[in-house]
């Protein structure tokens, strides 16, 4: 298969260089991150244990829609199904837009458990880049990651507005990389349908999970009323997203939720957390 990107001899050398553990992707929609993270994973992982954070909360890779997640990749990256996921942070919704919050808190929280286990973090971004909450976004991103990296895909200097606050800064070392021609664009359905595919691959195991609201916490609802169909997350008492769920129905009079989820035990969830979507069990966002 004919390769999407030509790394030049510089950005390889840097890569495998041991002070620079920490490599982020940024670029617009449709610019080839994935691709280039997996160009990168097939160089480092033969000698390193690779920790791959995502970001890209509504086209993820790792972990499903809707949450910040990373995997680790050791020996072979052999393709995206095959990494599990070690950790995630339910952001709730599929569009940083209205959520930065969230989404630079995940980032932050998630970053520090692969940087505790692998020799080296890729991460890759989202694909908001425009206007000021995209430049917002990622400069408070590299600013809270604080990578020694950072490899910019870019068409025609799109990233510019972005990259000019750390022009003359030590860190991150930036690269600028020139998006293939091979790189396909895609659609708003053809990315619809991605994220429906892999919400029902999450849930195809998915069973009935009922919890006491008498001995857990809930966050962002103002009522148990109407909340059926509603992604949520369900965190555990040492404040981690364990697994994520759909809401199916309050029953005794709201003394108890019921809950698709893959979960099987509910011993140790200490909270439910509500996000913006509504989907099925088919991964149709309603």
């Amino acid at each position: 298969m004919e390769r999407k990107f030509s790394l030049d001899k510089k950005v390889i050398e840097e890569i495998f260089k041991e002070e620079n553990k920490t490599i982020m992707v940024i670029g617009g929609s449709d610019t080839g991150k994935t691709t280039l993270i997996e160009e990168l994973l097939k160089l480092l992982a033969s000698d390193y244990r690779v920790g791959v954070v995502d970001i890209d909360i509504g086209q993820s890779h790792i972990g499903p829609p809707a949450t910040i997640s990373w995997g680790l990749v050791e020996g072979k990256f052999i393709d995206w199904e095959s990494i599990p996921v070690e950790d995630m942070y339910f952001v709730g919704t599929t569009s940083p837009y209205g959520n930065l919050l969230p989404t630079l808190t995940g980032a932050r929280f998630i970053y520090d458990f692969a940087r505790e286990k692998a020799d080296k973090v890729i991460i890759d971004t989202t694909g908001m880049i425009r206007g000021g909450a995209g430049k917002i976004l990622k400069i408070c991103l590299i600013e809270i990651i604080r990578p020694r990296m950072l490899l910019a895909l870019e068409r025609e200097k799109e990233l510019e507005h972005i990259l000019i606050s750390f022009k003359k800064m030590e860190l991150p070392k930036i690269f600028r990389i020139p998006v293939s021609s091979l790189v396909s664009l895609k659609n708003w359905i053809e990315r619809r349908n991605y994220r429906r595919k892999k919400f029902k691959d999450y849930f195809k195991e998915a069973k009935i999970l009922t919890l006491s609201l008498n001995e857990v916490a809930w966050r962002g609802i103002k009522s148990w009323e109407n909340v059926e169909n509603f992604l949520v997350s369900l965190r555990s008492k040492e404040g981690k997203d364990v697994a994520l769920g759909i809401i199916e129905e309050v029953k005794e009079e709201g003394k108890e939720v019921s809950i698709f989820t893959p979960l099987r035990k509910a011993e140790n969830i200490g909270c439910i957390i509500f996000g913006n979507l509504k989907i099925n069990l088919e991964g149709e966002e309603i």
